[in-house]
């Protein structure tokens, strides 16, 4: 422990002024018999003299041994060190840091609503900002993404697994019939097979395999010679036309909600939906393309690539204005409103805080005692005395200084009234 050793200032003064009186002394004792003021002169200087010696002793007799001669009842500090010691934690923790004024103090002050006051301060002026966006990115950062990824993959594989593909397919057809959505496909499916019917180049095709077909028909005698006449008569055109408008007219018919026939195919539409599902194989083929799709789109990589491309994201959003603007100041004022509009909560969080520093501060109040008598012992008897001397040297030696002026003064006096005597 470095202790300043110098001396002070008073020292030198204290010293000058004993000087002064022992040189006085010397310079007028040849004239004890001269006249009045020498003789005054004379015995003020031997008083001063003599009180300076008295308060030198018994100021540096506090502290060490005078001259350095062991007189008995001297350098009392050194020797009686301890009591010092315990006397001084005694008034520490008896009358300076008493547990119970510490207690009251903490009590009279409002801990919570300052540090309310002062984070709101802080928010409104922005200076959290970067830190708390600094620890984000830095949570962020250290995401442990393939750990993530794996449970994820495990967790979506786990609830696929899970899932009664049958009882879904039943309810989405039942959603589908509920919504109307078989008609509107089915509508949907008609509109696109009328624009490919109605087109030219499906007549021309209907027509071209339409007699490619009545070509191939081999029949005997005289039902190959009306099938060849038929064939003499009708053009691919001709043929595409009649083909083109059978279909078409059976389209418009399906299309028309009150046709029975509309009816009667959605009706075997459901019907065969409801067997497809009982139909052996079949729940095994969606459950196949359901973990193909699985091995597709929730392997382990590929959710790690979309976590990590998702944080590296968050990461420079949480750095930048924006999320300090619209979102991170937002959501602390109202945070901080929350908690003022709540005196409630203030006064829990209030009494929270106090007894937790209170109640360390009874679990710690003997070591400070402890660190005192800790630091005192650290110092050798000189440092001891060296840092005392520091602290109250300047009115010790202000002692010295005054016996010796008072002693004059006193001495002065004294010879006045002997030589009026």
């Amino acid at each position: 422990m470095a202790l300043k050793t110098t001396k002070p200032k008073q020292n030198y003064i204290a010293g000058i002024s004993l000087g002064v009186m022992g040189v006085g002394f010397a310079a007028t004792l040849p004239f004890h018999d001269g006249s009045l003021g020498l003789r005054l002169l004379q015995g003020g200087f031997e008083a001063g003299l003599v009180g300076g010696l008295a308060d030198w002793f018994a100021v540096t007799a506090l502290f060490r041994h005078p001259l350095g001669i062991p007189i008995p009842h001297t350098a009392l500090l050194p020797k009686n060190r301890e009591k010092l010691t315990g006397a001084v934690i005694s008034m520490i923790e008896t009358e300076l840091l008493r547990k119970e004024s510490i207690g009251e103090k903490i009590r009279s002050i409002r801990i919570a609503e300052l540090g309310l006051a002062k984070v709101r301060e802080g928010v409104e002026a922005g200076s959290y900002n970067k830190a708390i966006s600094a620890v984000l990115a830095n949570v962020i950062q250290h995401m442990p993404v393939a750990e993530i990824s794996r449970v994820l993959s495990q967790e979506i594989r786990q609830l696929a697994d899970r899932l009664d593909e049958k009882w879904i397919i039943h309810r989405l057809m039942e959603e589908v019939t509920v919504r109307g959505y078989d008609e509107k496909l089915l509508d949907l499916v008609l509109e696109r097979a009328q624009d490919w019917a109605a087109r030219i180049e499906t007549r021309d095709m209907l027509g071209r395999i339409g007699i490619e077909q009545i070509q191939q028909l081999k029949m005997g005698g005289l039902m190959q010679f009306a099938v060849n006449a038929f064939i003499g008569y009708l053009s691919e055109d001709k043929l595409g036309d009649m083909i083109q408008n059978f279909i078409l007219g059976h389209i418009i018919n399906y299309k028309d909600p009150d046709n029975p026939n509309r009816a009667k195919l959605l009706a075997l539409l459901h019907a065969e939906l409801r067997e497809a599902v009982d139909r052996p194989g079949f729940l095994e083929e969606v459950r196949g393309a359901k973990h193909r799709l699985l091995d597709q789109w929730v392997s382990e990589d590929k959710i790690e690539g979309y976590i990590q491309g998702m944080l590296n994201r968050a990461g420079q959003f949480v750095m930048s204005n924006e999320f300090h603007t619209k979102w991170l100041n937002p959501f602390l004022l109202k945070l901080l409103g929350n908690l003022e509009g709540s005196p409630e909560r203030i006064q829990q969080g209030e009494e929270w805080i106090q007894r937790q520093i209170i109640g360390f501060i009874e679990k710690h109040y003997s070591k400070i005692g402890a660190l005192v008598r800790e630091n005192l012992d650290k110092l050798s008897n000189e440092e001891l005395v060296t840092f005392i001397e520091g602290k109250v040297g300047r009115d010790l030696q202000w002692i010295r200084i005054n016996g010796a002026i008072c002693g004059f003064l006193v001495g002065v006096v004294l010879s006045a009234v002997r030589a009026l005597v």
